[in-house]
């Protein structure tokens, strides 16, 4: 929601183009105050500022919830690969898909170590057995 109409303008000079580009918008949840933890939305500040995006874990829930999800299986569509618009050398590996689909991976995320220099996103967790991101938005 912060960044949507900056995103349709830019893809919009690839509109004559052969590529299919498809956008959603991931959720919002609002910011809490931390007086009384109350939803700053409901203290009048429905600006943008009041509410934050859930992160990188909500990809997925925000891909079906969009509609997208069925619109790409009903075109035939197996595989989906998300990286953010800030990771210039992201780049689909052939032999990572091709090791995914002879392993039957239903799911592959690249994890590196921090360094200082990485103050924003999230981090890796262990809750109720199961490894999850947690984004520096979720918590205070």
């Amino acid at each position: 929601f912060n960044t949507h109409d900056d995103t349709q303008k830019i893809i919009e000079k690839y509109k004559g183009s052969n590529v299919d580009i498809h956008t959603f918008n991931q959720s919002q949840y609002p910011r809490l105050v931390v007086d009384d933890y109350l939803p700053l939305p409901s203290k009048g500040r429905t600006d943008k500022d009041g509410w934050y995006p859930p992160g990188h874990g909500d990809v997925f829930p925000s891909l079906k919830n969009s509609g997208k999800l069925d619109a790409l299986i009903a075109q035939g569509k197996e595989y989906v690969s998300v990286a953010n618009s800030d990771n210039l050398g992201a780049v689909v590996d052939l032999q990572i898909l091709n090791h995914l689909i002879r392993n039957k991976n239903e799911y592959c995320m690249e994890v590196t170590p921090k360094t200082l220099a990485d103050v924003k996103g999230g981090t890796l967790i262990s809750y109720e057995g199961k490894v999850q991101l947690l984004e520096i938005a979720q918590v205070p």
